[in-house]
């Protein structure tokens, strides 16, 4: 495994393969005119897919290295300290991103709205990216886990692209936020990587127990209401074909 600055521009562009579904979602989100129903159907999608990779491919993992009370603890800090953050931002300015069922403030609306949108779509990143450098640390790259979080992406980033056309803002705005957004997620990829060098097995599956919950905060708080508030009927069964699917992936992939 590479080390050091080397190793840490390899993770960088792990990093960019899953975030760069982000920038994929923006592009359809500009070129298309999906109504919110069709949204919340690729949300409801993607939600299964963020929850299975959480559960079934990082959780999973760190239970069998770390044992079940540091994974619950580990848990239950992720998600508190993603809960404590997403409160803090959406205290300052409401940041959802859902397009017609919660329109979003327009910057003459609420000055300083554009940038509470762009540090919520940083603080999603921030849990995928420290799961995806602690996997890189821990064994080397997953591609089920790659593709599994550039897909949950694509939603997440459609669906905060209508939002935002919704409120006004330019595409230039919308391309550099979520092309903000994909290097930013490389970057804590990278770090993340550079700066675990050191840790034990334990201590790292703690940290991708942490990420879980993280993730599972991220995906109840910010995706799962987008999927499920006038969404179609049939939701509930795309969220468990995005969790079954990949569990299905991860099998043909080994």
């Amino acid at each position: 495994m590479s080390e050091g600055i080397i190793g840490a521009v390899w993770a960088f562009f792990w990093g960019l393969a899953p975030a760069s579904g982000a920038l994929v979602g923006a592009i359809l989100g500009l070129l298309t005119h999906l109504r919110h129903r069709a949204i919340a159907a690729f949300m409801s999608l993607g939600a299964g897919v963020l929850l299975s990779a959480a559960s079934f491919k990082v959780a999973s993992e760190a239970l069998m290295l770390a044992g079940a009370s540091s994974t619950v603890g580990g848990i239950v800090a992720g998600a508190g300290t993603f809960s404590i953050a997403n409160a803090a931002l959406a205290t300052a300015n409401d940041r959802k991103r859902c397009g017609e069922c919660k329109p979003q403030p327009s910057e003459a609306e609420a000055p300083g709205s554009g940038t509470s949108i762009a540090l919520g779509s940083a603080l999603d990143a921030v849990p995928e990216a420290l799961v995806l450098g602690v996997t890189l640390k821990a064994g080397g790259p997953d591609l089920a886990l790659v593709i599994a979080l550039s897909l949950a992406n694509v939603p997440e980033a459609l669906s905060g692209t209508a939002g935002m056309r919704l409120a006004s803002r330019s595409s230039t705005y919308v391309l550099i936020l979520w092309s903000g957004t994909t290097l930013v997620t490389a970057a804590i990829t990278a770090l993340a990587f550079y700066f675990l060098s050191d840790l034990r097995p334990q201590a790292m599956a703690i940290l991708k127990a942490y990420g879980a919950g993280a993730l599972i905060a991220m995906t109840a708080e910010t995706m799962i209401p987008e999927a499920f508030h006038n969404g179609p009927r049939y939701s509930g069964v795309l969220a468990a074909a995005g969790f079954a699917g990949l569990i299905l992936l991860s099998e043909l992939a080994n």
